[in-house]
């Protein structure tokens, strides 16, 4: 071999040492990021396979937004919500409601509204309803509902007619129909479990007797408080008796004659109140109300001006809107009504029987002592 053949070989061997050499090294202007972005990494990840890398980086990501929508749950101080246990009925019905509910209230009458304060003994998240009517007025809207508190006590606030120089009627009730079920189980789902004097009846929309707890009051005109007022007294021994007595208390003062009975007649009868003025003709004068579980009711008129004496009649007519257990009573046109104040008159269906007290009046006393 020649010095040219050497020469050439030599180089060849000494190429192929320097690209054996470099093999490990990456080029200068292609260094990746790489290492710098594991540097930065505080919380590294712990050794595993890609996807479990991918999903832990997934949950930070997660708790990182739950940081800045509202905070963690352990790094910020917690404060004490404001929170009680409420008793009332369990699930099968039992505890703490008696079916011998009372209901009371103390009434303040202010310019715009009329508040009710009201204790009772019914558990927490009993509905109590109250209304505000007045005799010889449509009235609508004028009522308020409310759930009793812990200890029983609730409170109504009613917006206040624009009417003062009136009485005005204001009813408390809660009806166990419109109740929970567990409630229904201890009070009935018409209300026929209940006792005491509180209980009323009332005929519901399908025509059947379904009854409640009801107390009432009448706020007189320029009143600034008033009260529920206490249950009567006892039922009449003879109560339903077709044979009826009616016995009237009449009371006036300068704008209204008010007639207070006592009765044997059965709750939910209908009484109307309607005069006589002999000579004249009038209109106007008439008022009807339904009696109560003791056999009271109330009615109450305008006075009639520059009259002497007129009479009152105070009558017991049987019709078709009757209450089943009234017609059952009396009879469906009163056939069985017995006794002297019992009248007859010819209907359209044939002789109708009918209850009549007629009370002589006198039209001119004076009020102004009062």
């Amino acid at each position: 071999m020649n010095r040219k053949g050497w020469q050439a070989l030599l180089l060849s061997v000494l190429l192929v040492l320097a690209g054996c050499s470099g093999g490990g090294k990456t080029p200068t202007g292609e260094q990746t990021d790489a290492p710098k972005e594991e540097a930065k990494q505080e919380n590294p990840v712990s050794p595993g396979t890609d996807e479990q890398a991918g999903t832990a980086s997934g949950e930070d990501d997660e708790a990182s937004d739950a940081a800045e929508a509202g905070g963690t749950e352990t790094a910020d101080a917690e404060t004490l919500a404001d929170a009680e246990i409420v008793e009332g009925v369990s699930a099968d019905g039992d505890a703490t409601l008696d079916p011998n509910i009372w209901i009371k209230g103390d009434i303040q009458v202010e310019d715009n509204q009329v508040i009710v304060e009201g204790t009772s003994n019914l558990p927490a998240g009993i509905e109590v309803n109250g209304e505000i009517t007045a005799r010889g007025y449509t009235m609508f809207g004028y009522n308020d509902d409310a759930l009793t508190e812990n200890d029983g006590s609730y409170r109504l606030e009613i917006k206040r007619p624009d009417i003062t120089k009136d009485p005005l009627d204001l009813t408390v009730n809660i009806q166990p129909e419109d109740l929970s079920e567990p409630i229904q189980k201890v009070l009935g789902a018409k209300g026929e479990l209940l006792t005491g004097p509180y209980v009323h009846q009332y005929l519901s929309g399908d025509d059947e007797i379904h009854y409640e707890i009801r107390a009432t009051a009448r706020i007189k005109p320029g009143a600034g408080q008033a009260r529920l007022e206490e249950p009567a007294g006892e039922k009449p021994d003879d109560q339903g008796n077709p044979e009826v007595w009616i016995k009237p208390l009449i009371t006036l003062d300068d704008r209204n004659y008010y007639v207070s009975g006592e009765s044997n007649l059965l709750e939910g009868t209908e009484v109307q109140l309607n005069i006589d003025i002999p000579g004249k003709i009038h209109t106007g004068y008439f008022d009807r109300s339904q009696v109560g579980p003791d056999g009271r009711f109330l009615l109450q008129i305008a006075k009639p001006k520059n009259v002497g004496e007129f009479y009152m009649m105070i009558r017991v007519k049987p019709d078709e809107d009757m209450w089943p257990t009234v017609k059952e009573a009396y009879g469906e046109h009163g056939e069985k009504l017995k006794g002297k104040h019992v009248k007859t008159e010819v209907g359209d269906s044939g002789n109708v029987k009918y209850v009549e007290v007629k009370v002589k009046v006198n039209g001119k006393q004076d009020t102004s002592g009062k």
